[in-house]
């Protein structure tokens, strides 16, 4: 049976993880994929911040949001942690693999790459499912799920008709074998 842990504790623990995920991107943060923030781009960036990291810490910080504060559960912020976890660590795999295999320039397929076409995208959807688990706050748990929610739908698409365009056949054939945010499962039907 896992350790008990206090809301205290777990709120804490997805503030560090914050501080940790700055971390990660602070050294790679002048690497980009060579295009730069439209409009939306900049209003999508500004909300995530606004969901994913000022709810958060001033959730911790300060009891105006203690209003919407559910039960606390002790089983479901382990398992927040677990999540979380899993998304700073996939969050550094994948920008780690983007930036060793192509410098930003090239189509990546290696590393998480091999397994998901927008790590990123899962990394955040981890994370907002972490967030919501470890917070267990009705209003500052799921708003880092609709944000992720905005940022999938206006965002995917986009990303995928250019990496279509950019690269073709190529990408056709990628997107046929992996997962776009899980990893696809692919039957193999073997001749003995």
């Amino acid at each position: 049976m896992p350790t008990l842990m206090t809301e205290n504790t777990a709120e804490l623990i997805l503030v560090l993880m914050i501080f940790a995920c700055a971390l990660l991107r602070w050294p790679h943060r002048h690497a980009t994929s060579g295009r730069a923030l439209d409009t939306e781009g900049w209003l999508l960036l500004g909300l995530t911040c606004i969901t994913m990291l000022a709810m958060p810490v001033v959730d911790v910080l300060v009891p105006w949001l203690e209003f919407a504060d559910l039960s606390f559960s002790n089983p479901v912020a382990w398992l927040g942690l677990a999540l979380g976890t899993t998304a700073l660590w996939l969050f550094w795999r994948a920008q780690g693999d983007f930036l060793h295999h192509s410098g930003g320039r090239e189509m990546v397929a290696h590393g998480v790459y091999r397994h998901l076409r927008h790590p990123m995208y899962t990394a955040m959807l981890l994370w907002a499912l972490a967030q919501i688990l470890l917070l267990q706050n009705w209003l500052a748990g799921p708003a880092a799920a609709l944000t992720f929610l905005a940022v999938y739908l206006l965002r995917m698409p986009r990303d995928e008709q250019r990496m279509l365009e950019r690269f073709g056949h190529r990408y056709l054939e990628y997107m046929s074998r992996t997962g776009a945010l899980l990893p696809r499962i692919s039957r193999r039907h073997d001749s003995f």
